[in-house]
């Protein structure tokens, strides 16, 4: 009779090991490898929308920086002087003491700094409300020049020219994106151009308007930065009918002004998916509403062919590894299990004896020599039937050390709740300061924006004295005007700072003081940055009085406004508005920015708790505002859902 061949334990455990690792490992790495490239292509595609969220807030900045010239060189006092000068009999200006000639040389002498400064401005014009152009400064290659009288044009049939002159003070004019033409013919090389346009009124009067033409593909910052033509990303640009205005293909950019009409943004990508990847190529787009009814796409792509190449790499060298790895678990294996056997069995063997009821005193561990971890379990096994009988006293011993314990912690219960509420105390002293020095960054980016025009006024002011001293006119009458109204504008900076360390001034006690005139300090401070990013703000109602802490009332109304500003600013809200409303002993903060999430609403009060993005709010703004007016005002302070957006209501007892 044939018998069978034997094969140990440790040959069939270091044969399984090996045949399991190998194909486990296989197995994972190939099936792993689609959802590695669908993962990669994902959070790439996730980086690449990040990154066309920073774009698109690159251009609006750039589109808003342009806007933001053209009011102060609106605002410049030579263009009022010009006015005054054109409409006299004598072109002279007596307000100036200048002729209208004098006037229009400093006013050129502005154009050109601003032109000359500004490489994405190539030109400038100031045009008469019937349409005929008064002063034209243009940038070529050769430089900057000024337009000859003879030149000067008939703009009173141009679209941007009537879309211009109905609108009201202070508002401006943004054009769609096209081809810049001069003298009714496409000027070359190709420009695409934006134009803002905003009308000028002397006494309430209509003077005219000023323009200023900026070639986008050097004001948009973000295109210089996928020129390379080695770059595996490109940006797109496409106006309101898909037409491409930029496109690194440069056959392609305004190509239906030649006739292309395919040459469109959806007509090359899939516009129904705000985001996708297909074959090697990523895609995501957005649009950028830089006036209410004019708008742009942006599309950025990305290639991932790179991607492919490192993961054939990848596999190729994982499944090298995986079979060397799995042969040396397989060979480790052996030797170890065949070590392992022996002194396992006689630990078995013991372990038999122990179950079956056997005195300790008939088992010995001892016969187990392997000076290793199995040793050490012989030893231990030893050791616990030693133990075995003490366990029992070990046990009371332990219960009577916890009772002994317990009592004592109960005699320092009282003790360790005092301390701990100190702690508290002392946390929320912290917190307190956290909230109020997050306060003070938004006053002091308030500051910021108040500040920005009186140095803007002083800057031209001086830039002025330099040419009206070149020109003969700088007398000591002059310059006592110039002094005095400089000491005006820095007067007004030294209030604005006086307002900002009364505002934050600590109140130790209760006073009686008038809640309107409270808030109207608060929208002195906050005016200048809400007028920057459009936001309106109203104050109605009749006033009232109450006692309390003045300072820590503004510090809560400044709060609310900061939350509203920064809601509407987050959802880009068209016609944004902040209306405040005194009313029934209470005050009332709304805004129109869609509201707060009916599932979260009730929660915006807890600390730590905020609906910004991470790394935007802390979550204790609202947490301090509640207890600031509930436990020092002994006040009310609540929030609901409006059709138009949140109300926040303060509500005080009379």
């Amino acid at each position: 009779k044939t018998v069978p061949m034997r094969i140990s334990l440790s040959t069939k455990v270091a044969v399984s090991i090996f045949i399991i690792a190998t194909v486990g490992v296989l197995v994972i790495v190939f099936l792993s490898f689609s959802l590695m490239m669908q993962y990669s292509k994902e959070n790439s595609l996730k980086h690449l929308n990040f990154e066309l969220t920073q774009n698109k807030e690159s251009i609006a900045n750039d589109i808003r920086q342009v806007v933001y010239d053209a009011k102060i060189l609106s605002k410049n006092e030579d263009v009022t002087a010009y006015s005054r000068a054109f409409y006299n009999p004598f072109n002279y200006d007596r307000q100036t003491n200048r002729t209208l000639e004098s006037i229009q040389s400093s006013l050129e002498k502005n154009f050109i700094a601003l032109l000359s400064h500004n490489d994405a401005y190539f030109n400038i014009r100031l045009i008469y409300k019937t349409g005929w152009e008064l002063l034209v400064t243009y940038k070529d290659k050769q430089g900057v020049h000024i337009q000859k009288k003879s030149l000067l044009q008939d703009k009173s049939g141009k679209k941007y020219f009537q879309e211009t002159i109905k609108l009201p003070p202070e508002e401006v004019s943004v054009s769609d994106i096209t081809l810049n033409k001069e003298y009714g013919q496409l000027s070359y090389p190709l420009t695409p151009t934006i134009r803002i346009s905003l009308p000028i009124y002397i006494d309430k009067k209509l003077f005219g308007m000023l323009i200023i033409n900026a070639n986008i593909n050097k004001l948009f910052r973000v295109i210089k930065q996928y020129d390379d033509t080695k770059s595996p990303k490109n940006i797109y640009l496409a106006d309101k009918n898909k037409y491409y205005i930029y496109n690194k293909d440069q056959s392609k950019t305004f190509g239906y002004v030649f006739g292309h009409k395919d040459y469109r943004l959806d007509h090359d990508f899939d516009l129904s998916k705000q985001s996708y990847y297909k074959d090697d190529i990523l895609f995501t787009y957005t649009t950028l509403h830089y006036t209410k009814d004019k708008f742009i796409y942006i599309a950025l792509t990305s290639t991932s062919s790179f991607l492919q190449k490192d993961y054939e790499n990848f596999i190729r060298s994982l499944a090298l590894y995986s079979l060397l790895v799995s042969l040396l678990i397989a060979l480790i294996s052996l030797v170890l299990v065949r070590r392992l056997i022996t002194p396992l069995s006689k630990i078995t063997q013991a372990a038999k004896t122990i179950a079956s009821g056997a005195s300790k005193k008939s088992i010995d561990f001892n016969t187990v020599h392997t000076n290793d971890e199995i040793e050490e379990l012989a030893n231990s096994l030893q050791i616990m039937l030693r133990k075995l009988e003490k366990s029992k006293k070990d046990v009371e011993k332990k219960v009577q050390e916890r009772t002994e314990e317990l009592n004592r912690l109960n005699e320092t219960l009282e003790q360790l709740v005092k301390e701990k509420t100190n702690e508290n105390i002392k946390q929320l002293e912290t917190l307190q300061q956290q909230s109020k020095l997050a306060s003070m960054g938004e006053m002091i980016g308030a500051i910021a924006h108040q500040w920005r025009q009186p140095l803007n006024e002083i800057s031209i002011a001086i830039q002025n004295l330099k040419y009206d001293y070149e020109d003969g006119l700088v007398t000591k009458e002059y310059l006592d005007d110039f002094i005095q109204s400089t000491k005006k504008v820095i007067q007004f900076m030294s209030d604005t700072i006086d307002d900002f360390r009364n505002f934050y001034r600590v109140d130790k006690t209760k006073e009686r003081f008038n809640i309107k005139e409270a808030i109207q300090r608060v929208l002195s401070i906050q005016n200048a940055q809400l007028q920057n990013n459009n936001i309106a703000v109203e104050l109605l109602g009749e006033d009232f009085e109450i006692v309390g802490y003045k300072n820590e009332l503004q510090q809560v109304i400044l709060n609310l406004i900061n939350n509203a500003k920064d809601i509407l600013l987050e959802k880009n809200i068209n016609d944004a508005k902040i209306t405040i409303i005194l009313k029934d002993h209470a005050v009332i903060v709304r805004d129109n920015g869609g509201g707060i999430n009916p599932e979260v609403i009730d929660r915006v009060f807890e600390p730590y708790f905020t609906t910004k993005e991470q790394g935007k709010g802390t979550g204790m703004g609202l947490y301090m505002s509640k207890m600031m007016i509930e436990e020092n005002m002994n006040a009310k302070l609540s929030v609901k859902n409006t059709n138009e957006g949140a109300e926040f209501r303060i509500d005080f007892n009379e």
